[in-house]
């Protein structure tokens, strides 16, 4: 249990890294992602507290859908939360002597290497198979209860999540900030780097884990967060 914790702690960093890298590209974060950037941008409190409450929302809406289905366990995402969003401010601030490039082929290419550490960060913290990040627990709660597939769900989710920030943005920024053509190419390529790393870690990671059975074979795309 504890390389599968250790693995889940490591892949968040992971994810953390690749949110702050997207965020260095300027040119949009994934949707999950992009509330807690725009609030950071409104006002002065680092992206990584705003990631926590965030999610921590996440956690109650799934709360007020459950009722008393809803399972003691599932509470011990506030703490994933918590050590995600401080993950998410220690990552910028290792980052943080690097300047925007105003070069936009290098800016694109910080979108695509963004999208591959996502994707590295959230092979292993699923294959870990300890505790879902808040978002991906939500919109399986959703699917569960409207009985729709969770791809379609969460298609819905991101949507709502990319128009309430574009919402707080114009009111507040009079502009539309975090969402760009990064992030439509973290849409599009995370799941496909998820499936990249799962061909050639799946077996790796198995022995490392020594427990073939209980190891992901692929992580469906379909459930991949491009959240982080």
């Amino acid at each position: 249990m504890l390389k599968r914790i250790g693995l889940y702690v490591l892949g968040l960093f992971i994810l953390a890294l690749g949110v702050s890298i997207s965020v260095k590209s300027n040119l949009g974060v994934s949707p999950v992602s992009s509330l807690a950037y725009v609030l950071s941008l409104i006002f002065p409190v680092k992206m990584g507290y705003f990631t926590m409450g965030v999610f921590i929302s996440f956690i109650l809406v799934q709360f007020l859908l459950l009722g008393k289905e809803f399972k003691i366990t599932s509470s011990l995402q506030v703490l994933c939360s918590v050590v995600f969003g401080y993950f998410v401010n220690f990552s910028n601030a290792l980052l943080s002597s690097i300047e925007v490039p105003e070069n936009l082929p290098v800016r694109l290419f910080l979108a695509v290497l963004s999208a591959a550490v996502c994707g590295l960060g959230i092979f292993l913290y699923v294959g870990a198979r300890v505790m879902p990040l808040p978002a991906e627990g939500l919109t399986e709660v959703i699917s569960v209860k409207v009985k729709k597939p969770f791809s379609k769900v969460k298609v819905i989710f991101d949507l709502v999540m990319l128009l309430v920030s574009v919402l707080f943005s114009l009111f507040f920024l009079d502009s539309i900030r975090g969402i760009g053509v990064g992030t439509l190419i973290s849409a599009l390529l995370i799941g496909k780097f998820v499936g990249i790393f799962s061909v050639f870690l799946k077996e790796p990671l198995a022995l490392f884990l020594r427990n073939k059975e209980q190891m992901i074979t692929a992580v469906p795309q379909d459930k991949v967060d491009g959240n982080s």
